[in-house]
């Protein structure tokens, strides 16, 4: 029973530790010198985060601070725009060794340290689509680049959105998800084809019979269903 108890304080203490360092070292780690996107009027960033790590439980959890905090500081979000959401979880492996898992969200307008982010389709193991530019969630692979999106506001450009219904990912130029749910928002395209820039149509698709939402510079859908064209992207 005392050995019980030692153990769960012990992890307590280290779940408060673990928000307490996410926070200060998330911030240390920001590139020097960016500032945050300006977004009047435009819905937050909202990435969700998960660091993994292995070893005896305190070398584990520490690992899996340091890959979350890693995460977070090259998407250029400060330690105060992140909170830890799940976790140290312990999964054991063998004798003193366990793998460790933490999530948080990372919340606002992140530093920003280039002009554009490329807009990248990913599929998951279900067949699943999500296009984003933030981070690869856990069992998804990037298909390709779609283009790339201003990482601020831009002549001519306006915000893209990242939305889900029924569990399907779409994107949207509509802040409201079209009154679907808000996920997080992308960056800035172009709603009509720009003059002098070059550019490539961002078309919504539709797959299967559950007509799966993915995106697609192609017009025809790759030969699937067309949503129609949300815009045109920027590719150089």
């Amino acid at each position: 029973m005392h050995r019980t108890a030692r153990l769960r304080t012990s992890l307590l203490s280290l779940a408060v530790a673990l928000a307490a360092t996410l926070t200060g070292a998330v911030t240390a780690a920001a590139p020097a010198g960016a500032a945050p996107a300006a977004a009047t009027d435009a819905g937050p960033v909202v990435v969700h985060l998960t660091g993994m790590g292995s070893g005896p439980q305190n070398i584990a959890a520490a690992a899996a601070q340091d890959h979350l905090r890693r995460q977070a500081a090259e998407l250029g979000f400060a330690g105060s725009q992140c909170r830890v959401t799940e976790g140290p979880i312990f999964q054991y492996v063998t004798a003193n060794y366990y793998n460790a898992m933490i999530k948080a969200t990372c919340s606002g307008d992140p530093a920003v340290t280039t002009p554009t982010r490329s807009l990248n389709r990913l599929i998951g193991p279900n067949g699943e689509h999500i296009s984003t530019v933030w981070n690869v969630p856990p069992g998804y692979h990037v298909e390709g680049s779609l283009g790339q999106l201003y990482t601020t506001p831009h002549e001519g450009a306006v915000p893209l959105y990242h939305c889900v219904v029924r569990r399907d990912n779409f994107l949207s130029g509509d802040v409201n998800c079209e009154g679907q749910t808000y996920v997080s928002r992308l960056g800035w395209f172009y709603p009509g084809q720009p003059a002098g820039v070059g550019s490539a149509p961002l078309m919504r698709c539709m797959v299967g019979k559950q007509r799966e939402f993915f995106e697609s510079n192609a017009t025809n859908c790759e030969g699937q269903t067309s949503g129609g064209q949300l815009g045109w992207i920027f590719t150089g």
